[in-house]
């Protein structure tokens, strides 16, 4: 690590927490639906609403969101917002009824659709060009580590004491990341002033809706077993699940930073084909099923594959619109939650035939994927720092 990178990436460390934070908020609901459906009286099914609702408002807001607080300073943009998030989860902890918890739901995915998109952005424009792969990973690694220790930990706690507990652990860790925010993160200026339609305009521009489409069905491909994980498994070796999982969650965070890396030395066009590579590979391996140990091994790339994919996305928004970051990076994350959900519900529908032919669509789209990327790299672009 050159002493460059040294200088930029000790600055990071605190929007690193902030996205830790957002991405344990995220998903940490889906550890304790059972203990929440019970307490609140309501069925799983209806308790399972609040993650598609987080999901929803999320990716509604973080376009308009990001349009209406780009001009203000981003150190105090994601401060604010991680104090409205932690006070969303509060709210959520001491509810008594499940509509007032739904409210602190979407109240969270309001603060956390602003988070994130800040965060990547601030994160470019402190390292610079040069690095800006690396930057966006290095962020981007906060929601992964989230998915690797921050769910884990929270659900560990609502056994252990209660899901309300839970909140309070993540409002907790969302003051603590404002706090270190607000202390310690660089504080550029804001951007120009622009009418929100000015701020919104790129996202008319056609090679930006084929570098979100992508974005989607990627992150579709890439979701469709993940909620059905269990099924990989082949039959009496239940007991590697937990292991399926954390060889997912540690090739996440190893993807997430090493495609940073590869965005700067070989470009985002490179990287993608690298990821979508893997993870149809990888999905070939899964429908194979030839043991539990190569369903682990198999997981691993998987989700280094699967979180391959941002950082070089994210990069290739900010050279395609650079001036309008925010925007473009919240208008990704809509599309990123958009394939989860979409993923998720194709998984449902190809349950019913079996995990084989769902890893076999899987990789399916992880194809076309490739082939997409193949084309958005053959079309006339905005230089890239590297090519």
């Amino acid at each position: 690590m050159s002493i460059i990178v040294l200088r930029w990436w000790p600055r990071l460390l605190p929007l690193l927490a902030a996205t830790i934070s957002v991405g344990t908020d995220a998903w940490v609901v889906a550890g304790f639906l059972p203990r929440l459906a019970d307490d609140m009286g309501v069925s799983i099914a209806t308790a399972g609403l609040s993650v598609t609702v987080f999901a929803v408002a999320y990716a509604l807001a973080a376009p308009v969101l990001a349009a209406l607080t780009s001009t203000i300073r981003p150190r105090l943009v994601i401060t604010v917002a991680l104090a409205v998030l932690s006070v969303a989860n509060i709210a959520c902890a001491v509810s008594t009824g499940f509509t007032l918890f739904l409210g602190g739901r979407v109240l969270a995915a309001l603060a956390a659709s602003i988070v994130t998109p800040a965060a990547g952005v601030l994160a470019a424009r402190v390292a610079g060009e040069q690095h800006r792969g690396r930057a966006l990973a290095l962020v981007i690694a906060g929601l992964t580590i989230a998915t690797a220790v921050g769910v884990p930990v929270g659900s560990a706690l609502a056994s252990v004491a209660s899901w309300r507990a839970a909140l309070l652990g993540v409002a907790v860790l969302g003051i603590t990341a404002g706090l270190l925010i607000h202390r310690t993160a660089p504080n550029p200026p804001a951007g120009a002033r622009q009418r929100v339609a000015e701020r919104l305009a790129p996202l008319m521009q056609p090679r930006i809706v084929a570098i979100l489409g992508l974005t989607t069905l990627g992150m579709a491909a890439a979701y469709v077993p993940y909620a059905y994980v269990a099924t990989l498994l082949p039959t009496g070796n239940s007991g590697w699940l937990v292991g399926v999982l954390t060889a997912y969650g540690i090739g996440a965070v190893a993807g997430s930073l090493a495609s940073g890396n590869l965005t700067d030395k070989l470009g985002s066009n490179r990287t993608l084909a690298i990821a979508y590579a893997l993870m149809a590979l990888s999905f070939a391996a899964l429908a194979a099923r030839p043991s539990a140990i190569a369903v682990v091994a198999a997981a691993a790339v998987w989700g280094a594959a699967s979180w391959m994919q941002t950082p070089p996305q994210q990069h290739r928004l900010l050279a395609a619109a650079p001036t309008n970051g925010p925007v473009t990076i919240g208008t990704n994350a809509s599309a990123l939650y958009a394939g989860i959900a979409a993923g998720n519900a194709l998984g449902a529908t190809l349950l019913t035939a079996g995990s084989t032919y769902m890893c076999l669509v899987a990789a399916a789209g992880a194809v076309a994927a490739l082939m997409w990327n193949l084309v958005l790299s053959l079309r006339p672009r905005r230089a890239e720092v590297v090519l």
